[in-house]
């Protein structure tokens, strides 16, 4: 076979893939549009590398690898059969077909997106032949050719961000060198060495949460060449991330869901059968930090499901944090009702406990009102709210019962997560699996009474709980039962909001514990964290448009002192995501209830730019050491920059755009009471203490 090239230049990107002649198919390069084709060192020296890295039982490796996954002998197995590129909805979609000896064939898709310099690829995986094959690895996408671009080698000149997470701790970002992390020259460079180490770098998602210890994404920078890669894994169960060296002192990056090694993944593929990988989005951004996520969040915006919550960012108030905490009564729902109206709330949430007396959490599961709580009957609540001109939303843990549910102790093991015999229990709660179609039914028509019976247009959907390794039950393996979990629960949305299109969800997982593109491609927002603490609020609220767009962020606006710059402070916090309204505002003075109002108004005057502008980090993510927190959303006309000082009363902030800057004006709050000027592409803020914020415009010259 003659070498072949498969070459796509468009929307900022040059991708190349290379048909070798004994019929593998590579990744070649994946780069910037205007990056020189990158010059391969001899055919004898370079080791060839599958576009799809698959592991099958029976099969090995072909070198030493270490617990890498780059070298299966299975991958070299697969041979061009041909390719197809053709016009979708919203780009091009290039389809390479792959087969193998013994009928296992693979269909890789890299599906492009018009203006935007990223794509979502995900890998068949058809079994045409006449035995069951086991899967133990397949990559979703793996590239061996990262930071490749320039003379310098990738270990001196590479930067990981990686993506901490963690309950009240979201989205901390923490960058390092290639070096740092252990992928240094020593064993790729060094004399007589083979050009590539044993060792990686990875990172993942173990359980059912996953974003409990890392997002699924991340970033990874040439400063050489000035171009930043960007990727997400869309999965809400196990995945992972990996980096490693690999022949021709090349770096690699492989995404994958779960895997044998790290998850006890595997699939028994039986003839007939497909399985198809979780999908990734991958890009590559002309620049650094602020290039790559404006380009990121394009792309999340391009995937998800089309829905008008986004388009119209609705303000809602929820009566949990710093407020009812889970303590909901007829009486005062219907006062805080009257406050979130008058402020301007366009929906009402009513958090968890609505559905039994005292203790409630192991009792979840029946989603019945509790009489105790209303006696006049939750609908008169529901109905109060709505002649306010409020939409009524109620929380839901949909996917579990509780220990003490009544319910639960009638209902077969098949409905719930099983291990070892037994149901398996987290936090007092059993977890329900939705391959079980009757757990599917019955969670519908909960969801079906509550809106027929309440007019509930809202739904806060939480998931306090995490599975584990998954289930024995029905499926290969343990690992695979949460995977095909979490496609069949993504299928009841879909339905759902088939039946009931203009329905509003709300992801939530203790806050940010299962904040991905998975849950974000259909569900319109996102609980970014359970954090009570309205500074340490702020260290995530600037970040977390890193983790999810700016419209889908509900960050808390939860004042809980009645005091002005504690009320202006948490108003800033939200008003370029999606602000989250809450707190203690029966203690509220008239004054700052009207604050609160004020922000609330100026936010429905700015949303339309949220939605549509990029996020940008004039001083890169912040640190819980950061003196000083910067985040702004930048549109074609405007930036608005939120400007929060914990530790400070100073702040000095880089400001260089293509555009030059006509004016700078704080807009909120209204009544301007700090200093600040702009001087050579540098923005001076003096403020008027410490824990203190302000919310700027800054306009461009037309």
């Amino acid at each position: 076979m003659e070498t072949q090239e498969i070459r796509i230049e468009e929307n900022g990107l040059k991708v190349i893939f290379e048909v070798r002649e004994n019929g593998i198919v590579e990744l070649k390069q994946f780069t910037t549009a205007g990056k020189p084709d990158r010059n391969r060192e001899p055919r004898d020296k370079q080791a060839s590398y599958s576009i799809t890295e698959i592991q099958l039982t029976g099969k090995g490796s072909i070198n030493m690898h270490g617990y890498k996954h780059n070298l299966s002998s299975a991958s070299k197995e697969f041979h061009y059969v041909n390719h197809t590129l053709e016009k979708a909805e919203k780009g091009q979609q290039l389809i390479i077909h792959t087969k193998s000896d013994y009928g296992v064939e693979l269909r890789y898709h890299m599906q492009f997106f018009d203006g935007i310099s990223a794509v979502q690829v995900w890998t068949e995986v058809k079994n045409n032949g006449t035995e069951a094959v086991g899967l133990e690895y397949v990559s979703s996408f793996i590239y061996h050719g990262l930071c490749a671009n320039g003379e310098l080698p990738y270990y001196d000149k590479t930067q990981i961000y990686t993506p901490y997470n963690s309950w009240c701790c979201e989205a901390q970002w923490k960058k390092d060198s290639a070096k740092q992390l252990n992928l240094n020259g020593m064993m790729v460079d060094g004399f007589n060495t083979p050009g590539f180490g044993l060792n990686r770098y990875c990172y993942g998602g173990r359980g059912s949460w996953s974003s409990c210890e890392y997002l699924p994404m991340g970033i990874c920078e040439d400063t050489e060449a000035k171009e930043t890669y960007f990727f997400q894994i869309e999965h809400s169960g196990q995945w992972l991330v990996e980096y490693g060296s690999s022949m021709g002192k090349n770096l690699y990056l492989a995404l994958s869901g779960p895997t044998e090694m790290e998850n006890g993944w595997w699939k028994n593929l039986k003839p007939g059968d497909t399985f198809e990988t979780v999908p990734v989005g991958f890009g590559v951004a002309d620049g650094s930090l602020n290039e790559a996520m404006a380009e990121l969040t394009k792309y999340r915006r391009a995937i998800r499901r089309e829905n008008d919550d986004d388009k119209k960012l609705n303000i809602v108030f929820n009566d949990y944090m710093n407020c009812l905490m889970g303590d909901p009564i007829e009486s005062t729902e219907k006062e805080i009702i009257d406050k979130a109206a008058e402020m301007g709330c366009e929906y009402y949430c009513m958090d968890a406990g609505w559905y039994d007396k005292g203790y409630w959490w192991d009792r979840v599961g029946e989603w019945k009102e509790s009489p105790e709580r209303f006696p006049n009957g939750m609908k008169s609540v529901c109905d109060y709210a709505k002649s306010k001109g409020l939409i009524m939303g109620l929380w839901l843990e949909i996917e579990v019962m509780g220990v003490e549910c009544e319910l639960a102790k009638k209902l077969p093991d098949n409905w719930f997560i099983c291990r070892h015999g037994k149901r398996h229990i987290d936090n007092k709660r059993y977890l329900l699996d939705f391959r079980n179609p009757e757990v599917r039914a019955y969670c519908r028509e909960v969801v079906d009474r509550l809106i027929e019976d309440y007019g509930v247009g809202y739904f806060k959907v939480d998931y306090n709980v995490t599975m584990g390794y998954g289930s024995e039950l029905n499926s290969d393996s343990c690992s695979d039962a949460i995977r095909e979990h979490y496609l069949c629960l993504y299928q009841w949305y879909k339905e759902i909001f088939k039946a009931h299109p203009d329905l509003v969800i709300e992801n939530c997982g203790s806050g940010g514990q299962r904040m991905d593109y998975g849950m974000l491609k259909l569900l319109s927002l996102q609980s970014t964290s359970d954090q009570t603490d309205y500074i340490y609020n702020s260290y995530i609220g600037v970040n977390v448009a890193s983790a999810v767009t700016p419209e889908q962020a509900g960050m808390w606006v939860y004042p809980y002192e009645d005091d002005r710059e504690h009320v202006i402070y948490n108003m800033v916090n939200g008003l370029l995501l999606r602000p989250y309204i809450s707190g203690m505002v029966w203690k509220m003075s008239e004054e700052n209830l009207k604050l609160m109002a004020e922000g609330i108004a100026l936010y429905k005057q700015i949303r339309d730019g949220i939605k549509d502008g990029v996020p940008i980090f004039p001083l890169g993510f912040a640190d819980l050491e950061s003196k000083q927190l910067v985040y702004g959303i930048k549109t074609e006309d405007r930036v608005y920059l939120a400007v929060l000082a914990p530790k400070t009363e100073k702040v000095e902030i880089p400001l260089e755009f293509e555009k030059k800057i006509e004016k700078v004006t704080v807009i909120y709050p209204g009544n301007v009471d700090c200093k600040f000027s702009y001087n050579n592409e540098k923005l001076s803020v003096e403020l008027p203490q410490e824990k203190c914020a302000r919310l700027f415009e800054i306009d461009f010259k037309k």
